[in-house]
């Protein structure tokens, strides 16, 4: 790092000095090509930026996005993408030449750079080396020159350009804001290598190529689309397992550069730094191709994730237009208020139905929340991931107001999986900005979160009914009965398996299996209760009035918020 902002080596030369552009005369620009860095022996890498400035006074501080083109003329500006928006605030724009390895005509050929990573196995011979270094140099000529204030840096981008600012941002303290598009983030399972993920991903490649062969039909894209995702490393690793290197070696030298590429792996950091990063995946792109395992590893990541979203997919019909980059750009540079933090999200199957609520943090008023659901889609990184799509019909507008939304799915019979995907809006400074809570994973086959059977005991009970309610607490489900007679003892019953707890009549009980519980007595079939004590059995049972009670979970982690751990439904 200490070479990469090492202002005496740039060398820079000016190409166009500063001007008013030609455009509508409304800024400054300049155009400067720099030396970022020798690659190796022979090999030097240069390549151009242009810096742009209010059309008075200096910027302070400034969004670096890149582009294919920053030398060819100057450069328009617009409020879709933020720069407008930044010029208008003082702050600066800069934009360094970050493209495909082709397009740097004084570079060595893919194939050449290739070559030289599977001799050595070292990252800085990829172009992930490439694209963050260009950004981190451009960054230390843009503070050099004398128009440019210090100030925030906001890197932002879509595809190599989103995924150069993550890179940057591990290893730039200058950098205080990332909005990344179709860009990974994290090291999850299937990035990782796991033996598990990368089994399910074959798999379903082969049966994927077999439904091909068969005459699946054709999708929204080009066969050649649904071969990317993980498969499409599948030459190059192929290549360096050919070149003698054991599969020690190759994870070993993966290893080494995790905590160089993930932001996951750094998460800790980049928030002591006060690092925001807003990341627009898309459920269906074949370079951030891994959304749940994503979620799973960041719950916390500020995420739009949008239905159908990806590489040349706008989205579903129905997924809220979104003003990211200018509402986000606002919220960081001017402190514009109305941005909302990641939302919890339990899903639970209640009979024939799946109960989904989303949950903000204290103050998170969304002004729409809707959901998104699809069944039996493949593992993450697989062809079939990105081939079936959200159905057009399969969203709804959820209910609620304040922090908490609600709706419940019909489920369809005989699916084994269902898909969540949440959108919730909120306007800043004029904007649409759109979140997303974690992307969902739901089982249908009695692994997942259930409520089985509500069991009324007291024969005067009537025919009461069990209703969700908003959850009190992280790691809580909340249900009130509706109903029962004063007097009588509920038994919620779950498929969990073990000793049941009970309480005293008149409050509500939660058991084991299909046990029937009856006045703090087992009823046919079942065992004789433990006295009631909190955290028995690993739960904690609260009453909150006299038909209604909270259960807290102890230890489920923060993505499992709001889901009971009554893991299978016989």
């Amino acid at each position: 790092m200490p070479t990469l902002t090492d202002t005496s080596t740039l060398d820079i030369v000016v190409v166009e000095d500063w001007h008013v552009d030609t455009i509508d005369g409304t800024t400054r620009q300049k155009l400067i090509d720099i030396h970022v860095d020798d690659w190796w022996a022979g090999v030097e890498i240069r390549v151009p930026v242009r810096l742009i400035v209010p059309l008075t006074g200096t910027a302070s501080g400034f969004v670096i996005g890149g582009k294919g083109t920053p030398a060819v003329g100057d450069q328009q500006l617009y409020v879709s993408d933020g720069t407008a928006l930044a010029i208008a605030g003082g702050v600066g724009v800069v934009t360094p030449l970050i493209t495909g390895l082709s397009n740097y005509p004084d570079l060595p050929s893919e194939s050449v750079l290739r070559d030289r990573f599977i001799e050595t196995l070292d990252f800085r011979y990829s172009e992930f080396f490439l694209w963050s270094a260009i950004m981190m140099r451009s960054i230390t000529a843009a503070f050099d020159d004398s128009l440019i204030q210090p100030g925030p840096v906001i890197a932002h981008g879509n595809s190599k350009n989103g995924i150069a600012p993550l890179i940057s941002s591990i290893h730039d303290e200058r950098i205080t804001a990332v909005r990344s598009t179709h860009a990974f983030t994290a090291l999850s399972p299937i990035r990782a290598g796991d033996p598990e993920a990368v089994a399910a991903v074959v798999a379903a490649d082969a049966d994927f190529d077999q439904a091909r062969a068969a005459g699946l039909p054709a999708g929204d894209q080009w066969w050649s689309y649904y071969l990317k995702a993980f498969r499409s490393g599948d030459p190059f690793r192929e290549a360096i397992r050919d070149y003698g290197w054991t599969e020690a070696e190759i994870q070993a030298a993966f290893d080494r550069v995790t905590d160089d590429l993930y932001v996951s792996e750094n998460w800790e950091q980049l928030a002591d730094r006060g690092v925001e990063i807003f990341s627009l995946p898309g459920s269906h792109d074949w370079v951030a191709y891994d959304v749940p395992g994503t979620s799973t590893v960041l719950p916390g990541l500020r995420t739009y994730i949008v239905p159908n979203g990806g590489h040349d997919r706008s989205g579903h019909p129905e997924a809220p237009t979104n003003g990211v980059n200018p509402a986000f750009f606002a919220e960081q540079l001017f402190g514009a208020q109305g941005g909302l933090e990641t939302p919890e999200i339990s899903a639970v199957v209640n009979g024939a139905e799946l109960d989904v609520t989303v949950t903000f943090p204290e103050g998170g008023v969304p002004e729409e929340s809707r959901v998104f659901w699809m069944y039996d889609r493949g593992p993450e990184g697989s062809s079939w991931y990105l081939y079936d799509l959200f159905p057009a019909e399969n969203w709804a507008d959820m209910t609620g107001s304040g922090s908490t939304w609600t709706f419940s799915i019909p489920l369809e019979p005989g699916r084994t999986t269902i898909d969540l995907i949440t959108t919730h809006t909120a306007t800043v400074d004029g904007h649409t900005l759109p979140i997303s809570a974690p992307y969902t994973r739901v089982p249908l086959d009695g692994t997942g979160p259930c409520l089985d059977v509500v069991s009324f005991c007291d024969q005067g009970a009537g025919a009461p009914q069990l209703e969700l309610m908003p959850p009190q607490a992280a790691n809580s489900l909340h249900f009130a009965v509706i109903g029962a007679a004063p007097g009588a003892t509920v038994a919620l019953v779950g498929g969990q398996r073990g000793l049941p707890m009970g309480v005293p009549a008149g409050s509500l009980c939660l058991g084991g299996g299909r046990r029937v519980i009856a006045h703090g007595q087992a009823g046919p079939g079942g065992a004789a209760l433990l006295p009631w004590h909190p955290g028995a059995a690993g739960w904690t049972a609260l009453s909150s009035g006299q038909f209604a009670v909270q259960a807290l979970s102890q230890g489920l982690a923060p993505r499992l918020s709001n889901a009971l751990t009554i893991q299978t439904c016989p």
